[in-house]
């Protein structure tokens, strides 16, 4: 059997976009194959020709592409830990007589009666006295006239006592008034219990079998699907104001956050848009990006189409309620990264916690 030339073997170990139109072991003629387009960082079977090839048969390198798949598994949402509650102070009513006056004894003084008495007071009383008087011509003779002068009397208002003042003692009695207490009957207190681990359920894509290069043994040579760089998708939940929350109730809304970020690679990705698949408690509200809007109903919501360069990230998020609650508390929320033709180029999802009123 003849050999392969060592440009024929180098044309099929770089036949990663295009596929050469077939290499026979047997015949006359050079084989004819396209340029390379890219190059692959993939072992490559060893030798220029499988160990099977027979004479007269067509045998081609293909990649075969990665297998993944999507497991679920059981991660530490919350370590074990304790918790003090407060128990607080019991308290109880009982009546109870309370003194509002006390008894009291008063010292009351009667007045005395008086009453007004005119009578006549001696303001002067009678006298005689002598007056000069001229009795002749003789300045040297003197006669004296004598003079009797009544009494001068007034009449006064006196206050006369009938009847003196007099004291007493009155007694009050106490009084009282029946009123409720409350009583203490067991002071407050606290005690520490331990708070159980919780756990959540998260999905996340595995390699089932790494892409590899094999031998297939065809007449035309299969073309492989054109690679694009890698793709970095991360998906958050949080408060509507983008804080981290922990427990999301009915009637309370979710906020996720996605990133899609592109590694340096060989070219740029395409125009790509993302889908996001809500669980049946969550119905999509609104969302929107950095230079892109999303629009949805129901568990659905699709963003308009954008671009991603080399080592560029783009930015967005979507709001959902709580409708309902499942009955294991855990949900997970789906966002798929695709073309314009809806090949899925990469996804992430991220699990929510969700509990009804008063059980958290």
């Amino acid at each position: 059997m003849p050999r392969f030339t060592p440009w024929i073997a180098l044309c099929l170990s770089i036949a990663l976009l295009v596929g050469c139109s077939g290499v026979r072991t047997g015949g006359a003629g050079a084989p004819s194959c396209e340029p390379p387009c890219a190059t692959v960082d993939a072992p490559e079977p060893a030798g220029d020709r499988p160990p099977e090839a027979k004479a007269g048969e067509a045998w081609c390198r293909v990649w075969q592409p990665p297998v993944s798949k999507e497991v679920e598994k059981r991660v530490l949402a919350r370590p074990a830990g304790t918790r003090t509650i407060k128990i607080p102070a019991e308290y109880g009513t009982r009546p109870k007589l309370v003194c509002i006056a006390p008894a009291k004894l008063n010292e009351v003084t009667k007045p005395g009666v008086w009453t007004t008495k005119k009578e006549d007071v001696l303001v002067r009383p009678a006298r005689s006295t002598y007056k000069r008087v001229k009795c002749s011509d003789d300045p040297c003779k003197e006669c004296w006239v004598k003079q009797d002068c009544p009494p001068v009397w007034r009449e006064d208002c006196k206050a006369v006592c009938l009847q003196p003042p007099t004291k007493r003692v009155e007694y009050t009695p106490a009084k009282y008034k029946m009123l409720e207490e409350r009583f203490l009957i067991h002071p407050a207190t606290c005690r520490k219990e331990c708070v159980p681990a919780e756990y959540k359920m998260v999905r996340e894509t595995v390699c089932v079998q790494p892409g590899r290069w094999v031998w297939r043994r065809n007449d035309t040579c299969e073309v492989p699907v054109e690679t694009l760089p890698a793709l970095e998708v991360e998906m958050v939940d949080s408060d509507p104001d983008g804080s981290p929350a922990g427990v999301f109730e009915i009637g309370q809304v979710v906020r996720y956050d996605l990133t899609v970020r592109s590694d340096v690679g060989s070219e740029a990705f395409p125009t790509i848009r993302v889908k996001f698949q809500l669980p049946e408690q969550l119905e999509f509200i609104s969302g929107q990006g950095a230079g892109l809007s999303i629009e949805g109903a129901g568990r659905e919501a699709t963003s308009t189409v954008f671009k991603l360069s080399l080592d560029q990230e783009v930015k967005m998020y979507i709001l959902a309620k709580v409708i309902s609650v499942p009955p294991t508390a855990f949900v997970q929320a789906v966002a798929s990264v695709q073309t314009e033709a809806g090949e899925e180029l990469a996804r992430d999802s991220e699990s929510t916690t969700l509990a009804g009123k008063g059980e958290k």
